[in-house]
């Protein structure tokens, strides 16, 4: 039987057409890493990547939520870690002005020493992460902490050592007048607890807080005998009365400050256990997300071997066929094929 050149070519043209297919599909799967791009390929796998890929972005959720707490709670942490350590350093000044030998002189230089660190203090509580102040309640926009004219440190704008505080929260009095203090709410964020509400308060045991007032850490109000209990101010008192020298005030105002050094570690411990809680929360997430993927990879994704084998094949399909085609169609119509 006698083959025509138009069958002959149209023969050629089907499995140059094949051959070419076969090569960019494969190429199209090792570049996009998944075997199939329709559901319709595998409707079973495919079902099941789609409810897997619904769950790992859930978890990847979570995951965001639970670094971002954990990042600005370790910022926090690294703040009080940093008032910690002036504070520990304060009370062996504050022995060397008390010893008989230091002289005027000495005291001078140990009273400089402790408003450095009281400075210090002052900038470390005015830390802040992204916009939002870490001592500062659910202040944002403004540090929480400055001084008036007299030198009295002020908490959202008010005298430390007017505030108070009872069942209802931290207040002060403007004359007859009960203010709450602005700025000082608490911030809390859900990271899986399963964050419910108590009217329009948030039940503390259902979702993580994270904001921390500095009024609470650094101290407020005056004792009984009208002594500041703010640590900026107990320094700044003891800084005057080492400069002046008097050994009975001084002598005092260390005992305050070592028993607030001991009290402030308690909350070093207590965002300490929380920074650590959410760091084992953060590697089961993120090992849960890396089981989900794994789980993507075996439904959708290539086998890097087999596609390989095909890739190789594929192409090696391609050049015989053109090299076929080189004999068996006319030159002019293999150029134009070309």
């Amino acid at each position: 039987m006698r083959i025509s050149d138009r069958q002959t070519a149209r023969d050629y043209l089907k499995y140059l057409d094949k051959a070419k297919t076969n090569y960019a599909e494969t190429n199209a799967r090792i570049a996009s890493g998944n075997r199939f791009t329709s559901i319709s390929d595998d409707v079973s796998a495919a079902t099941k990547a789609l409810r897997v890929r619904v769950e790992k972005a859930k978890s990847e959720e979570y995951y965001g939520n639970v670094k971002a707490v954990n990042e600005q709670l370790s910022t926090t942490e690294n703040a009080l870690t940093s008032i910690n350590g002036v504070l520990s350093g304060a009370h062996s000044k504050v022995l060397a002005a008390m010893n008989s030998t230091s002289g005027e002189s000495g005291r001078a230089a140990i009273a400089n020493e402790i408003g450095s660190v009281r400075d210090e203090i002052l900038q470390f509580a005015n830390t802040k992460y992204n916009d939002a102040f870490v001592l500062g309640g659910s202040s944002a926009g403004k540090a929480p902490f400055s001084t008036d004219s007299s030198g009295n440190l002020l908490y959202n704008g008010i005298d430390v050592n007017i505030i108070e505080k009872d069942s209802a929260g931290y207040y002060y009095m403007d004359g007859a007048d009960r203010k709450e203090i602005p700025m000082n709410g608490d911030t809390y964020v859900d990271i899986g607890l399963g964050i419910t509400m108590s009217g329009s308060i948030v039940r503390s045991d259902t979702a993580m807080k994270t904001s921390y007032s500095g009024l609470e850490i650094l101290g407020f109000g005056k004792d009984a005998d009208g002594n500041p209990n703010n640590v900026f101010n107990m320094l700044t008192k003891l800084k005057d009365s080492i400069k002046n020298y008097d050994a009975e005030t001084v002598g005092n105002y260390d005992d305050k400050l070592v028993s607030f050094t001991t009290n402030f570690r308690g909350y070093l411990t207590d965002i300490g256990a929380k920074t650590s809680f959410l760091d084992t929360i953060e590697k089961r997430v993120s090992t849960t997300i890396d089981t989900y993927q794994s789980q993507i990879s075996r439904l959708v994704g290539v086998n890097d071997a087999e596609e390989a084998t095909n890739q190789s094949m594929n192409d090696y399909v391609l050049k015989a066929v053109l090299s076929m085609g080189s004999k068996i169609i006319p030159t002019s119509l293999m150029d134009f094929l070309n």
